[in-house]
C-alpha cells in the first residue's frame, strides 16, 4: 500500500501546481483536460487503496491506511471544488475577452460596422495569390484540431496514469511477497524453537525415568537389607 500512497501524493502534487498555473491565467483547453485527467485517476488510486486497506491483515496498518484514506477523500473534494471555480472564472473571462473584442473599449460597435463597411468584393477576392481564405483560419477546422489535440493529450495522460497504476500494484505485490516471506520465515523459526523445547522436554523426561526406577531399585535393595539387620538382632540378641 505503501506505492499506491506515494502515487496518491504525487498526484494531488501535481493537481495543485495545475490549478496554480490556472490561477495564474493560463485557461487552455489542453490544461483543463490534464487536470480532468489527473482527477480521475486520483480517484482510481483512492478506490484502489481503499480496497487493499479492506485486504490489510494487521489493524494498525489498517487504521493508519482508513486515515490516509479520509484525508485523500477531503482533499479530493477540495481540488474538484478549485477546479470548478478555475473553469467559471475562465469562462468569464473568455466571455468579457470575446464582449471587449466584438465592442471596443472606446467605440462600440465599431468592429461590427467595419465588417459590413467592407465591400463585398474585397472580402471574397484578395490581392495575393497566396492569401488564405478567412474561413479556413477560423471555424470549425480549428476547432476539430482543438479537440483532436485535446483528446490525445487526455489518451496520453490516461496512459501514463493506467501504467502508474499498474507499476504500483506490481510494487504492492512485491511489498506482500516479500511480507509473507518474512511470516514464513518468523513461523519456521517458531517451530524450530517448539521442535527444539520439544526435544528437551524428551530429554528430561527419559532421564527422570530412569532416575526413577534406580530410586526404585536402591528403595528396594535398602528395605531387604534393613529387614536382614532387623532378623539378625532379633535371632541373635533376642
Amino acid at each position: 500500500m505503501n506505492s499506491l500512497y506515494t502515487l496518491g501524493v504525487r498526484q494531488t502534487s501535481s493537481i495543485r501546481s495545475d490549478l496554480d498555473k490556472m490561477r495564474e491565467g493560463d485557461f487552455s483547453a489542453a490544461l483543463q483536460g490534464q487536470i480532468s485527467a489527473s482527477l480521475a485517476a486520483l480517484n482510481r488510486t483512492i478506490d484502489d487503496y481503499d480496497s487493499m486497506a479492506k485486504r490489510e491483515m494487521i489493524k494498525a496498518k489498517q487504521e493508519k491506511a482508513y486515515t490516509r484514506i479520509q484525508k485523500f477523500r477531503t482533499d479530493y473534494g477540495e481540488l474538484r471544488s478549485q477546479f470548478e471555480d478555475a473553469k467559471r472564472t475562465a469562462n468569464q473571462a473568455r466571455q468579457a475577452s470575446q464582449r471587449s473584442e466584438l465592442l471596443g473599449p472606446d467605440n462600440p460597435g465599431g468592429v461590427a460596422r467595419q465588417r459590413f463597411a467592407q465591400s463585398p468584393t474585397a472580402s471574397t477576392h484578395s490581392e495575393s495569390p497566396f492569401a488564405i481564405p478567412p474561413s479556413s483560419s477560423f471555424g470549425p477546422n480549428a476547432s476539430l484540431r482543438q479537440a483532436h489535440a485535446l483528446n490525445e493529450h487526455s489518451f496520453i495522460q490516461n496512459t501514463e496514469t493506467q501504467l502508474d497504476s499498474f507499476i504500483a500494484q506490481g510494487r504492492e505485490v512485491l511489498d506482500n511477497l516479500v511480507d509473507q516471506k518474512n511470516i514464513l520465515k518468523g513461523t519456521q523459526k517458531r517451530l524450530l524453537d517448539a521442535a527444539n523445547t520439544l526435544g528437551l522436554s524428551r530429554d528430561v523426561i527419559g532421564w527422570i525415568e530412569r532416575r526413577s526406577k534406580e530410586d526404585t531399585i536402591i528403595f528396594c535393595v535398602g528395605a531387604v537389607f534393613t529387614f536382614f539387620c532387623f532378623w539378625l538382632i532379633w535371632h541373635y540378641l533376642g
